[in-house]
């Protein structure tokens, strides 16, 4: 299978556009915008040329100059619609898999994992090459920012309900790993499922079971204990 055809597979479940394009219209500038994420998947922003984008979408090249002022706005546009049907799946996921107890939450994680790499790493190229972007594009960034927000604030909500007396830390910490293994991935093939799993499994009983007494355990001495500590040791031989 070449890699257009994997990635168009793996579009198909995440961009579910022959049902809710609401218009030829905007059907053909979502063909444009997928185009566009297949290119970045093979070459990077950099690869990004009108030329391009119009012959891996099939359309005339005045398609995209029609839709689209510049190769940076074509760009912007397609990461904002990767976000947008991001968001789209990953809520359906969690529907269907909404996480009641932390085997749940470890399964919720997997299952994104596994559909992601199911085929290709394309689309996992395209949201670190979107991340990468976002580094110099404000606007995006705070696109992306609120993305990450919402999948924080979804995940904090689950591990609220599982006793985790530090949701939000905790939701942050998962997602790191979570990215981390990605990154693994990308770079190393060979990295299997299992070993995510088994990372979380640590993580996230470590997060929910935290002691009450350990939280902000890392903060800093108070005043009055630290200057006695000084004071003792001045007064030492």
């Amino acid at each position: 299978m070449t890699d257009e055809r994997v990635f168009c597979t793996y579009v198909q479940v995440l961009f579910k556009r022959e049902i809710r394009a609401p218009s030829s219209a905007q059907a053909r500038r979502n063909e444009i915008l997928e185009a566009a994420l297949r290119v970045v998947a093979d070459g990077g922003p950099d690869a990004i040329t009108f030329r391009r984008v119009a012959d891996r979408a099939k359309v005339p090249l005045g398609s995209l100059t029609y839709y689209f002022e510049s190769r940076e706005d074509l760009l912007r546009e397609a990461f904002r619609l990767y976000l947008s049907e991001a968001t789209r799946f990953l809520s359906d996921l969690e529907s269907e898999k909404r996480p009641h107890t932390a085997a749940g939450v470890i399964e919720l994680v997997l299952e994104v994992a596994r559909r992601e790499f199911a085929d290709d790493p394309a689309l996992v190229r395209v949201e670190y090459e979107l991340i990468l972007y976002a580094a110099r594009d404000p606007e995006l960034a705070r696109a992306f920012n609120s993305y990450e927000r919402w999948i924080e604030a979804r995940l904090a909500a689950d591990l609220e309900s599982l006793g985790a007396p530090r949701p939000i830390d905790a939701a942050r910490t998962i997602i790191d790993l979570a990215r981390g293994f990605e990154i693994e991935r990308l770079t190393h093939p060979g990295a299997q499922l299992e070993d995510l799993e088994r990372r979380l499994g640590l993580v996230i009983d470590a997060l929910i079971n935290e002691r009450p007494d350990r939280v902000g355990s890392g903060r800093k001495r108070p005043a009055r204990r630290r200057r006695e500590s000084n004071q003792n040791r001045r007064s030492a031989p």
